[in-house]
């Protein structure tokens, strides 16, 4: 019998999803725990369900597959005691929806300059600030087409922009996307774009690919919003944009470093919106259950074939 433990991550699954997760196949057996478990609690279990520290995955001789409930790997990727016979799984597509919904709120937020308005209401001041963009009919080129990035191209695209997706591999005909270009095009991409968005993972190919060059690439004033990892833009070239007018505004969930620290100058600026990575850590009702539907899903192929669809490739990060 396979055995699965379902440990704390991200909140508590229901009950009526616990018991989805313990019928999803009949050679499978669940158990749940409201702690941290010990290797001593876990020894014999073939599966984990939930985030637990490689410190403890490496003490787990029979451990087979490890189904995240976050949609990043960072922190088991990076990590070289993380034990490469352990397949990783993680809860990529549980997200998008909120995540977007987020992301088109932060760009809004941005272009109508609420928070310059914010400041001005706590001051008592009736002032005009000017005139603000708008996202229909404005070209938006987003770095990453996955889950997050498509599901935000989808609503932006609803609401009147042009969209344009790059990413690593060759694709036609993405959903949300109006258009689909490769990495070696970014360069000739960055002066059409109002709106850089950016949902990329750390690898070493997308750290810093933000920085003064491809800055300079683009038109001024253009909008930088970054709901991926923090290493893909070199914070202190981001400063020295936003100081010369060459970037308008930043909306960024995600620093570098991370957490940001106090006296961080990016903290300054009255056009840059910091939110403390919290747009995929809202884990709400929804992400669950989409949590619990790839898990059962990712369990089931690895019981009947040995294998899952869409293992994390620990070399290439992702």
């Amino acid at each position: 019998m396979f055995q699965t433990a379902v440990i704390p991550s991200f909140g508590l699954f229901s009950p009526a999803q616990k018991e989805r997760l313990k019928t999803a196949h009949p050679r499978q057996e669940v158990r749940f725990f409201d702690h941290l478990p010990t290797p001593a609690e876990l020894a014999g279990f073939d599966c984990i369900i939930g985030n637990p520290p490689v410190s403890l995955i490496k003490e787990l001789p029979d451990l087979k597959l490890l189904q995240l409930c976050s949609a990043g790997v960072d922190a088991y990727v990076n990590d070289p005691d993380y034990p490469r016979q352990v397949i990783l799984a993680n809860a990529s597509g549980a997200y998008g929806e909120i995540i977007a919904e987020f992301t088109i709120g932060m760009h809004l937020y941005l272009l109508k300059q609420l928070g310059q308005y914010r400041d001005a209401m706590a001051e008592g001041r009736w002032e005009m600030l000017g005139q603000v963009s708008q996202l229909s009919g404005s070209t938006v080129v987003c770095l990453g087409t996955g889950d997050l990035g498509a599901s935000y191209a989808k609503k932006a695209q609803l609401l009147g922009a042009h969209t344009i997706g790059v990413k690593r591999t060759p694709a036609a005909g993405l959903p949300g996307f109006d258009r689909v270009a490769m990495m070696d095009q970014l360069e000739e991409l960055l002066p059409q774009a109002d709106a850089l968005v950016l949902s990329l993972p750390d690898t070493p190919e997308t750290r810093q690919i933000l920085n003064d060059h491809t800055l300079s690439r683009c038109k001024d004033g253009v909008l930088i919003i970054n709901i991926g990892r923090g290493t893909a833009v070199d914070t202190e070239a981001l400063c020295r944009a936003l100081d010369s007018g060459k970037v308008g505004a930043a909306g960024l969930d995600v620093t570098d470093p991370e957490p940001l620290p106090k006296e961080h100058l990016l903290w300054k600026y009255p056009n840059v919106l910091i939110t403390p990575h919290v747009t995929g850590g809202s884990c709400n009702a929804v992400s669950r259950e989409r949590i619990v539907e790839i898990a059962n899903r990712n369990i089931s192929s690895f019981i009947e074939t040995g294998a899952i669809p869409h293992a994390i490739d620990i070399d290439r990060k992702y």
